[in-house]
């Protein structure tokens, strides 16, 4: 019986935690996909006018912010992902434990 107990507690607390990774995850998500249609540093997007090793140093800073805000979407999708799971796994077995 006092086991029982302590199962149905682990369960709602990793419930608890995946619901807070799938909240998280969202939020980050949103987060990088509006950093990269509106950068969060304008300092290397307002320089067209540069010639030369400049213009090619500042398109190198530009692809080099937009892979990183697509690996941070990406990387944020997965945490989703991952926690959706683990959530409907977890949630299931509390379900048919409270219908036995």
């Amino acid at each position: 019986m006092m086991s029982n107990n302590f199962r149905t507690i682990y369960l709602y607390i990793v419930c608890f935690i995946t619901l807070s990774m799938i909240i998280g995850g969202i939020v980050s998500t949103v987060n990088s996909i509006t950093s990269y249609v509106y950068p969060d540093s304008y300092a290397f997007f307002e320089k067209d006018t540069l010639i030369g090793a400049e213009a090619e140093d500042n398109l190198i800073e530009r692809q080099n912010y937009k892979n990183e805000k697509i690996k941070n979407t990406i990387v944020s999708i997965v945490v989703v992902a991952v926690g959706a799971i683990i959530y409907k796994s977890q949630w299931t077995t509390i379900e048919n434990e409270r219908n036995a």
